[in-house]
C-alpha cells in the first residue's frame, strides 16, 4: 500500500540532506550548535501541541504539521549562510532590517527541493512556511507571527534561546585553568567560548558564595576543588542544555529530526498541488 506521506517524507529527508541545512551543525551560538537549537525548537513545539490538544489527530485539525516542521528546519538557515558569505549583517539584524534576504533564501531552498522531487507545495502552505521563518523573532524582528504555526514556532524559539542556549561551561572549569595561571584570553580559546561567558560564570559563582573578587574564588576552588556555578535555576538550565546537546550528538541531527512524531500525519494530497494528468486516449479511433 502506498504511503500517504511518501512525497512529504521525501521532502523532509532531502531538505535535511541539503548543504545549507547540514551547515547548521558547523556553527554555534553560546556553545550550542544551531542544529541542536533547531531540534529543540521542534521538540518544544511538539510539547506545546501535546499540552494543548488531547491527541495529534485533534491537533492536526487546527495546525499544519508540515508547514510547522519545514518552517522550523529552515528558520535559522541564515545563521550559517551569513557566516559563510561573510555578510555584514548578523541573523538578528537581517530579521529586523533585511527580511527580504530571509525570504529569498527560504524560497530558494523550497524551490530546490521541489524541483528535485518534481512536486509543488500548495500556495497557502508555502506562504505559511516562509511566514514562519520571517516571523520567528516576533517583536525582535520586522515581521510578526500571524498564523497559529508561526506563533507556536516563535514561542518555542524564544524559550529555546533563553533557556537552552546556555553555554554549559561553569566557573569550576574556568577556575581550574585560572588556578594553573591561564589568563582570560587563553581560557576563552581553550574552552571555545567568549570572555563574556567567562565573566558571567565568575560573577554567578561570586554571588552564590558572597565573594567580592575573583582571587577569593580561586582560593576557594584550590581548597575545595569544586565551586557552585550559579543558582538552582541556572544549574537546571545548564543541565537541560547539556542533556539536549548529548542527545542530538548521539543520535545525529538528521536522525533525530526524522523521529518527529508529526510526520505520519502528513498527507501528500493536502500538501502538494495535483498535477494535471495528460490525456491518454488512443488516437485514430473511427
Amino acid at each position: 500500500m502506498q504511503l500517504k506521506n511518501k512525497k512529504a517524507l521525501a521532502f523532509v529527508e532531502n531538505l535535511l540532506d541539503l548543504e545549507m541545512v547540514k551547515d547548521l551543525e558547523l556553527f554555534d551560538d553560546q556553545g550550542v550548535k544551531v542544529s541542536t537549537h533547531t531540534y529543540d525548537v521542534l521538540k518544544i513545539s511538539i510539547d506545546e501541541l501535546k499540552r494543548d490538544y488531547r491527541s495529534f489527530t485533534e491537533a492536526k485539525q487546527r495546525v499544519d504539521f508540515f508547514a510547522m516542521t519545514i518552517g522550523i528546519i529552515i528558520h535559522d538557515l541564515s545563521k550559517g549562510s551569513i557566516r559563510k558569505t561573510e555578510e555584514k549583517f548578523s541573523h538578528s539584524q537581517m530579521m529586523l532590517k533585511k527580511p527580504e534576504y530571509i525570504t529569498k533564501e527560504a524560497d530558494r531552498v523550497l524551490k530546490e527541493i521541489e524541483e528535485k522531487l518534481d512536486v509543488e507545495i500548495n500556495d497557502a502552505i508555502r506562504k505559511n512556511i516562509i511566514h514562519i521563518v520571517l516571523s520567528h523573532h516576533g517583536k525582535w524582528g520586522k515581521i510578526q507571527p500571524n498564523s497559529k504555526e508561526a506563533h507556536i514556532v516563535h514561542r518555542a524559539d524564544m524559550y529555546s534561546a533563553k533557556y537552552h542556549r546556555i553555554n554549559p561551561i561553569g566557573a569550576d572549569k574556568i577556575l581550574e585553568l585560572m588556578a594553573q595561571g591561564m589568563q582570560l584570553e587563553e581560557i576563552s580559546v581553550k574552552l571555545n567560548c567568549t570572555q563574556g561567558v567567562i565573566k558571567d560564570r565568575l560573577k554567578r559563582a561570586k554571588q552564590e558564595l558572597n565573594f567580592k573578587n575573583t582571587k577569593q574564588l580561586i582560593n576557594y576552588y584550590k581548597k575545595n576543588k569544586k565551586i557552585p556555578i550559579g543558582d538552582n535555576f541556572f544549574i537546571q538550565r545548564v543541565r537541560e542544555t547539556e542533556k539536549l546537546k548529548r542527545m542530538v550528538d548521539r543520535k545525529g541531527f538528521k536522525n533525530i529530526m526524522l523521529e518527529n512524531p508529526l510526520i505520519p500525519y502528513f498527507r501528500d494530497d493536502e500538501i502538494f498541488k495535483k498535477k494535471e494528468l495528460e490525456k491518454t486516449e488512443p488516437s485514430g479511433k473511427k
